[in-house]
C-alpha cells in the first residue's frame, strides 16, 4: 500500500493551499496527498473523491518523487513564446490607443498588416491578458476645451464648494435637457434568449424640455425643476432664477454658456439678480463635467424612466416629471473631498 507521510511543514503548507481558489484538479490532487497521509489507502480515497484507484496511486508516487510540482499537471505543448506574446501585447497597446474604434477582426487584420497572424479568437484572448475591455464610446469635448481655464473654473469651484458645505454661500448647477418621445437605448435584465424592444416613436415636435438647478451642498440637497412642451429662452431663464428658493447667504448659480444663458436679455438683468442676491458663475467653453448637473440630466434619462417611448407628449412630460420627483427623494448631503466627515 502507498502511503504518505508527510513532516509538519509539509502540512500545514498543503492545509494553506487547500483554502486558496485552486483549479479543481489540483484541488482533488492536494485532498488526495491530504487523506493518504492520515492514513487512507488508495482505494479509498478514489471512492471518496470518485478517482480511479491507479489515478490515486500514480499521484502519490509522483508526491513522493517530485513534491509539490506533482499537484499541477504537466503543461502540453511548447513552451509559451513570451517574445511573441510581448509584441502582440505592445502592438494591440498601440493600436487601441488610436482615435478610432475596433472589433476583433478589425484588430486582426491590423496585426496581419504588421507580421502577426492571429485570427479573432486568439486577438480577444491577448486582448484579456491585457484586460482591455469591449464597452460602449463615449464623447468627449476636451479636446475643444482651453486647459488653462478649465483648471482655473475647477480652483473657482472648489472655493465654491467648501464656502457652501460651511454654509456661507448656497451653490447651485444649472442647465437645460431635452427627452425625446424615445429615450436612449440602455441596458436591461432580459430573460435567457430574450431582447427588450423599445417601441420607436418619431420626434414630430413632441419633445419635453427641462430646466433644472441641482443643489448638492448643505444639510438638504434639492433639486429644482421646471418642465415645458416647448424650446426655452432667455427670460424662462430669469423666471427660474428668481423662483429659486430665498435664501438669508448669497445664492452662486453655476451655468454653462448657451446662447439664452449669455443673451443681451441675462446681461442686462444681472445687476437685478445680484440685487437679489443670486450671482451667476460662467463656466469655460466645452466643459460640461465641470457642471454637476449632467450626471443628474443622465440619471434621470436612463434609469429614472424605466418605460422607454411614449405616444403622447403629455404622458412623457409626466414620465419626465416622476423621474426627477424619484431622484430628488433620493439626494444626500455631498461634501468637497476635503471636507468629507471621517468614516
Amino acid at each position: 500500500m502507498i502511503r504518505t507521510r508527510l513532516d509538519d511543514a509539509t502540512r500545514d503548507g498543503l492545509q494553506i493551499l487547500r483554502r486558496k481558489p485552486l483549479p479543481p484538479k489540483v484541488r482533488d490532487r492536494t485532498e488526495m496527498v491530504l487523506l493518504s497521509d492520515a492514513g487512507w489507502s488508495a482505494p479509498r480515497i478514489a471512492a471518496h473523491l470518485g478517482y480511479c484507484g491507479q489515478t490515486v496511486r500514480d499521484l502519490l508516487r509522483a508526491f513522493l518523487a517530485r513534491g509539490l510540482d506533482a499537484l499541477y499537471p504537466f503543461r502540453s505543448g511548447p513552451a509559451p513564446d513570451l517574445a511573441h506574446r510581448d509584441r502582440v501585447a505592445e502592438e494591440l497597446t498601440r493600436l487601441l490607443t488610436e482615435e478610432r474604434t475596433w472589433t476583433s477582426r478589425q484588430l486582426s487584420q491590423a496585426l496581419a498588416e504588421r507580421g502577426i497572424s492571429l485570427g479573432p479568437r486568439q486577438v480577444r484572448r491577448h486582448l484579456r491578458r491585457i484586460k482591455a475591455g469591449y464597452r460602449r464610446t463615449a464623447s468627449t469635448l476636451k479636446h475643444k476645451q482651453d486647459p488653462a481655464k478649465a483648471e482655473r473654473a475647477g480652483r473657482v469651484l472648489n472655493n465654491l464648494k467648501a464656502k457652501a458645505a460651511a454654509g456661507e454661500l448656497t451653490l447651485y448647477y444649472l442647465d437645460e435637457c431635452g427627452f425625446s418621445p424615445t429615450l436612449p437605448v440602455g441596458y436591461s435584465w432580459s430573460l435567457p434568449g430574450q431582447r427588450k424592444l423599445i417601441r420607436y416613436e418619431a420626434p414630430q415636435r413632441r419633445r419635453v424640455n427641462a430646466m433644472a438647478a441641482y443643489r448638492p451642498y448643505g444639510r438638504s440637497p434639492r433639486l429644482e425643476v421646471f418642465t415645458a412642451e416647448r424650446t426655452w429662452d432667455s427670460y424662462d431663464l430669469l423666471g427660474f432664477l428668481r423662483a429659486l428658493p430665498r435664501s438669508n447667504v448669497p445664492r452662486v448659480v453655476v451655468l454653462d454658456n448657451a446662447s439664452i444663458h449669455t443673451s443681451q436679455v441675462v446681461r442686462q438683468a444681472r445687476r437685478g439678480l445680484a440685487e437679489a442676491g443670486i450671482y451667476l458663475y460662467f463656466l469655460p467653453p466645452y466643459s460640461p463635467e465641470l457642471n454637476q448637473i449632467e450626471p443628474v440630466f443622465r440619471q434621470v434619462k436612463y434609469q429614472e424612466i424605466p418605460q422607454r417611448s411614449f405616444t403622447t407628449r403629455s404622458g412623457l412630460r409626466e414620465a419626465v416629471v416622476t423621474g426627477f420627483d424619484n431622484f430628488g427623494r433620493k439626494l444626500r448631503p455631498k461634501y468637497p473631498k476635503e471636507l468629507r466627515p471621517a468614516a
